[in-house]
């Protein structure tokens, strides 16, 4: 049986791809995330361990004492809480290396820092093919010729804010841009944009230009759709062929019993 690695950080990602994984037949070595990682994914790894977002050194220890040589990140770590980590050596280094902390910047240097001690990062979305968006409508209600018009301002500001490396979702109303994703993540920004604008608003999100699959893949899912419930929106739209969208059956039932429209757009 093959050994494959995981670092599992926040959300149902980390999950997935661990099901996935299994389900093709793999051993599974995983390093959770302390205070981010669902403990359930505990149940998918022949061994295990709980590690801080500082404590390198001990996840890259776990990884070679179970002979791991090709390793998947799978799941969120909550931007703000790289100011507040307890760095190891390892740790320290890394961040005195860095030019910034956008989070690719810091993600980059993480995998670099992990192939360059033999474990080979590899893409996220390989096992989850099969989830990507497709440049399609999936809910019952198609979007508006004005919401047609939405989706082009809000992805055309997505894309500018992507081309900086700040966030990669845009929310727009009646030809209006209401909010913009920064750190605070796409779910924080939708429920901004519903207290801003109210209902009726149209979300994007995009991929980053050059998409690093190694740990930078947009998801939409679930918790996202209760999102959008809960600020009024009316229309997500994600880029098909680059975004992953999970939780399928239960997030379009939502969305139609809502009335929202949830959109693939190949770019």
């Amino acid at each position: 049986m093959a050994v494959i690695g995981l670092i599992a950080g926040e959300g149902s990602f980390p999950i997935l791809v661990a099901e996935q994984l299994k389900k093709q037949g793999y051993d599974l070595k995983i390093a959770a995330i302390e205070n981010h990682a669902d403990k359930k994914i505990e149940e998918y790894a022949s061994a295990f361990i709980w590690a801080h977002i500082g404590q390198l050194k001990k996840s890259i220890d776990f990884f070679k004492r179970e002979n791991v040589k090709e390793l998947i990140l799978a799941g969120r770590v909550r931007h703000a809480s790289v100011f507040s980590i307890k760095p190891d050596i390892k740790a320290v280094k890394l961040i005195a290396s860095l030019k910034d902390k956008k989070a690719a910047t810091m993600l980059g240097a993480l995998c670099d820092l992990f192939e360059k001690e033999g474990l080979k990062i590899l893409s996220s979305v390989e096992p989850l093919e099969n989830m990507l968006f497709r440049d399609k409508v999936y809910t019952r209600r198609k979007p508006s010729k004005k919401e047609i018009k939405d989706i082009a301002l809000a992805s055309s500001a997505a894309r500018a804010l992507s081309s900086r490396d700040i966030g990669q979702t845009a929310v727009v109303k009646d030809g209006v841009v209401v909010a913009l994703e920064a750190m605070e993540g796409t779910d924080m920004c939708i429920l901004r944009a519903g207290e801003l604008a109210g209902a009726g608003t149209v979300v994007v999100k995009v991929a980053r230009p050059k998409q690093d699959t190694r740990f930078d893949v947009p998801i939409i899912g679930l918790r996202t759709v209760k999102k959008l419930v809960r600020s009024g929106a009316a229309v997500l739209c994600a880029e098909a062929g680059s975004s992953l969208f999970f939780e399928q059956e239960e997030s379009v039932r939502l969305a139609d019993e809502n009335g929202i429209c949830i959109i693939g757009v190949r770019s």
